[in-house]
């Protein structure tokens, strides 16, 4: 390590450092810069989206629960938001309110579809874990109701086996029942029930428990 014997030698040596490395401290600078510029103009970006997508969302959910909902406007706010802001959070939740309403109403091909798009948009690095997990328990639920059990079984494969939620332990089996995989079934209804805490679920699980050991 250099030793200086006087402030003039110290500031002597950082202006020649500065000298010998001032291209590689610019260019070290004017990367951080931009990196900084970036962070800040696309937070700056998606706050504008956010706002513009809340808007939109908010009209489209008014005229939904208006008695008088015009279903023009409603299709027309609906496909505004998918189409222009589909990665906020706005749009998914409001493809999950369409795709719930569809599913309760007895059109499970179109509910199938809105699922499935909600999958597709709520994946990745920057998706939504909690609407994807919705959107995977609802097609899986559709798929048994059509009894399409291996679709059932395979859109709820990449589930984390380890922190599974009761329902898809549940679903899980009620797809293997279907398959006639009764001891396969009989193991994710007892994993549904240890962990449900929910009476109503588990005296349903203890049931489906009992109609396959009968």
């Amino acid at each position: 390590m250099a030793e200086y014997s006087s402030d003039e030698e110290r500031f002597s040596a950082f202006v020649n450092f500065f000298k010998d490395y001032k291209n590689t401290l610019l260019i070290g600078f004017l990367f951080l810069a931009s990196i900084l510029v970036s962070s800040v103009s696309y937070k700056s970006y998606i706050t504008s989206k956010n706002i513009k997508a809340a808007e939109i969302y908010d009209a489209w959910f008014v005229n939904l629960s208006a008695d008088s909902a015009s279903a023009s406007d409603d299709k027309e706010n609906f496909n505004k938001l998918q189409e222009q802001y589909p990665n906020t959070g706005y749009a998914q939740l409001a493809r999950m309110i369409r795709g719930s309403s569809l599913a309760r109403e007895g059109d499970l091909d179109a509910a199938l579809i809105d699922f499935k798009e909600l999958l597709d948009v709520s994946s990745g690095f920057l998706g939504n874990d909690m609407l994807n997990s919705i959107a995977k328990i609802n097609i899986a639920r559709i798929e048994l109701s059509k009894e399409n059990y291996s679709n059932a079984l395979k859109v709820l494969e990449s589930f984390n086996s380890e922190s599974e939620h009761p329902l898809v332990y549940e679903v899980k089996g009620d797809a293997l029942a279907g398959l006639k995989k009764n001891d396969l079934a009989l193991d994710q209804y007892s994993l549904a029930l240890e962990n449900s805490q929910n009476e109503s679920q588990q005296s349903l699980l203890k049931m489906k428990i009992n109609q396959i050991n009968n």
